[in-house]
């Protein structure tokens, strides 16, 4: 079923497909490449604080499996919810990738504050 923007009649139909996969796609890039900095910047901390390394390579682990499974949850819902013409999810996975971002940010900022 595609559906037409009622405000826009002269527009080619509306593929539910496509935007949603995008959007997903681009959450999974954004989500690792965060872990690959958290995990880079730990093994670099590794040296100076082989504790808070492994503390916030940990904490980064587990924040990512819990954006990723969000995202995936989010995605199949906002899916559902196009193809019913509701209102589309609640925006409180940005928190989630915020705080990692933040956690990459304290990482770097312990790495250079524990200067060999």
């Amino acid at each position: 079923m595609t559906a037409r923007p009622a405000d826009r009649p002269g527009l080619p139909p509306w593929d539910p497909g496509l935007q949603l996969e995008r959007t997903t796609l681009a959450w999974r890039r954004t989500v690792l490449s965060g872990y690959g900095a958290s995990l880079l910047i730990g093994r670099l901390l590794l040296d100076r604080s082989p504790v808070v390394a492994l503390a916030m390579a940990a904490c980064s682990t587990a924040l990512v499996a819990v954006i990723g499974a969000r995202a995936t949850l989010r995605s199949r819902t906002a899916d559902a919810r196009l193809r019913r013409e509701e209102a589309l999810p609640d925006a409180r996975l940005y928190v989630a990738v915020a705080a990692l971002i933040l956690l990459v940010g304290v990482m770097a900022l312990t790495m250079v504050v524990l200067r060999p």
